[in-house]
C-alpha cells in the first residue's frame, strides 16, 4: 500500500513538472510572438519627443521588446549549443561504451551443464 501511494506521488510530480515546463515554453513563445508584433506595429510611429526628459515613450518600449528580443534569443542560442554539445559528446562516447561492456557467461548466454 506504502509503494503505490509513493508511485501516484511521483506520477503527480512528474505530471507537475511537465506542465510547469510546458508553461515555460508557452510563455517564452508569447514573449517573442509579443514582442515582435510590438515592434512591427509600432517602428513608424509619430515621435513626441516633447515628453518629460525629451524622451519618447514609445520610443522607450520598442527598445525595451527590441532588447527583450535579444536576451531571448541568446538563451534560446545557448541552450541550443548546450543541448548540441551533450548530444554530440553522448553519440562519441556511445560506441565506446558498446565495445568495453562486461562479457559474463551470462550476458554471453552461455549455459552451464555438469
Amino acid at each position: 500500500m506504502n509503494c503505490r501511494l509513493k508511485s501516484v506521488n511521483q506520477h503527480e510530480r512528474q505530471s507537475a513538472k511537465r506542465l510547469i515546463a510546458l508553461a515555460i515554453c508557452v510563455l517564452f513563445i508569447a514573449g517573442s510572438l509579443l514582442s515582435a508584433a510590438f515592434i512591427f506595429t509600432h517602428i513608424h510611429h509619430e515621435h513626441d519627443h516633447n515628453a518629460p526628459n525629451g524622451g519618447c515613450t514609445t520610443c522607450v518600449h520598442i527598445s525595451a521588446a527590441e532588447n527583450l528580443l535579444k536576451s531571448l534569443s541568446a538563451a534560446l542560442a545557448g541552450a541550443a549549443l548546450i543541448i548540441e554539445c551533450f548530444s554530440a559528446i553522448r553519440s562519441l562516447l556511445k560506441p565506446v561504451s558498446l565495445n568495453t561492456g562486461f562479457f559474463t557467461l551470462i550476458h554471453l548466454k552461455v549455459r552451464l551443464n555438469n
